[in-house]
């Protein structure tokens, strides 16, 4: 069985021909220019980057723990940690040697 010769959608004799379509120019290059004239009429950054802390390294093996504690001992251990500048596990460690003294 023989097909009629139909024609041919969009002047496509094969699909070799069919090519896609070039890329649309990049828009965001105008990012940049924006920030410059709103930082010139006083406007500033609503989520400004924070640079992120590097962690000490820890020479010896450590273990992860999760506890459920109330919300006033937990303030008041992250209110701690943060006046001597320590990390959660530093504050930790800290609280278990003062064990022994107990």
């Amino acid at each position: 069985m023989t097909t009629p010769n139909r024609p041919i959608p969009a002047g496509l004799a094969a699909l070799s021909e069919f090519r896609p379509a070039p890329a649309a120019p990049d828009t965001n290059d105008r990012a940049p220019v924006a920030r410059a004239i709103a930082e010139a009429h006083g406007f500033i950054e609503r989520n400004p980057m924070t640079p992120r802390k590097r962690r000490k390294p820890v020479d010896e093996p450590t273990y992860s723990f999760t506890a459920r504690v109330s919300i006033a001992s937990h303030d008041r251990f992250v209110e701690w940690c943060e006046r001597e500048r320590l990390s959660y596990r530093e504050g930790f460690d800290r609280l278990v040697k003062l064990i022994d003294r107990a």
